[in-house]
């Protein structure tokens, strides 16, 4: 028996004596543990896009002899959870009555936080169970990444959050050939691809028919957010509903690059355009939740006052918009566990085509009306601005 085997044996009470005399069958030790550790890996899709462990290299993770390794695999293939392939390397059973009609379904993101994804995530596996499905979150880096074709070739179904960077034609012609893949947020279906959005562009008009309401006769459009499809779809609905009703207002795009955070883009972008005496609008409608964090604390440091001295809404608000200061003024999408469990159940068959549109998108989405947006003031925000701060303590 290896030392590291008579260390791990001791620290779980285990007398080593026990050990010496049996090594390839461990009685109650802390190595028949790890059976259940691979075990329950498989179950929650560990091993949907890699191979399952060697004895090699599951001796060196546990940091035991490949005589342990090979007994805690065996113990596997006694269960009949795994088998053997003909040349020796352990497969999946997904036959197996504790794997057999449970879903293992992928969560496929940039690799960039976002309060967005963790919601979307959280959505889904709050239906995990009810479906039988094992949520895995992947994380890509850019469309070349292998880990993308191995999530959808490994898993029963994938929801898919695209990257900013365009999406490559032979990226886009493997979308189309999986079985079970959803485009969340993005319309895609222009593409053949089905996509599900909550908060679909075209109700940035409710947002613009709110401003308009309480007086404002100009309403810029201001973006931080790295240009894609998504992004480009909310700005062409705020210029069509300007041109629509005849308001003027100008298009503040100034994007970051892929996976920079855009909240501080937007605090600079304003501060340097309160400072020039060039932001004249009194309302001033923004792309994402990110864009209006930055352009009011920038409006906070010039001394104006978000809501009277200008208004500021946001098309999402991410679940945070009555818990910021001010409450923040935005559009809210209804629950998406309807439209995901539609997805899990269609994802189950496993083999059937989706039957029905190819866009999924509620009917309604409610306005949130809060301290950041009022009346329109008698003056612009330029002419009521304070010099810049010379100590200011923010990016």
């Amino acid at each position: 028996m290896a030392a590291s085997d008579r260390s791990i044996v001791s620290s779980c009470g285990i007398r080593s004596k026990n050990c010496y005399r049996s090594p390839v069958t461990p009685k109650a030790s802390q190595f028949s543990k790890f059976a259940d550790v691979l075990e329950t890996r498989i179950r929650r899709g560990d091993y949907a896009i890699r191979e399952l462990p060697t004895e090699h290299e599951l001796a060196s993770e546990i940091g035991a002899s490949r005589t342990t390794a090979r007994w805690i695999l065996q113990q596997l293939v006694t269960k009949g959870v795994v088998k053997r392939k003909p040349h020796g390397r352990l497969e999946i059973n997904h036959r197996h009555e504790r794997l057999r009609n449970r879903l293992q379904i992928a969560f496929l993101a940039p690799a960039f936080p976002s309060r967005n994804y963790a919601l979307w995530h959280y959505a889904l596996n709050q239906l995990a169970s009810r479906h039988r499905a094992m949520i895995r979150a992947v994380e890509y880096v850019h469309w070349d990444d292998p880990i993308i074709l191995e999530t959808l070739n490994g898993f029963d179904g994938v929801f898919l959050f695209l990257s900013s960077d365009p999406v490559p034609a032979l990226m886009m012609d493997r979308f189309r050939r999986a079985s079970h893949l959803v485009i969340l947020e993005e319309n895609l279906s222009d593409r053949g691809l089905l996509s599900l959005q909550a908060l679909p562009p075209f109700f940035i008009h409710r947002l613009c028919d709110h401003l308009y309401q309480l007086g404002h006769r100009r309403i810029d459009c201001l973006n931080t957010q790295p240009p894609g499809k998504l992004i480009q779809d909310r700005i062409d609905q705020w210029l069509l509903w300007c041109r629509a009703h005849q308001v003027p207002g100008r298009l503040i795009d100034e994007p970051v690059q892929s996976y920079v955070d855009p909240v501080p883009q937007a605090y600079k972008v304003i501060q340097r355009l309160l400072a020039a005496g060039d932001l004249n609008s009194t309302a001033l409608l923004c792309i994402t939740n990110d864009a209006a964090s930055g352009a009011i604390r920038a409006i906070h440091e010039r001394g104006l006052q978000t809501g009277k001295d200008i208004s500021v809404c946001a098309v999402d608000g991410a679940n945070a918009q009555r818990y910021s200061i001010p409450s923040r003024t935005v559009l809210v999408p209804p629950d998406p566990a309807p439209y995901l469990s539609a997805c899990l159940d269609w994802m189950s068959k496993r083999t059937e085509r989706w039957s029905g549109p190819l866009l999924i998108q509620p009917s309604d989405v409610t306005l949130y009306v809060g301290e950041s947006t009022g009346p329109c003031p008698a003056v612009s925000p330029a002419a009521s601005a304070l010099p810049p701060k010379s100590n200011s303590s923010a990016p």
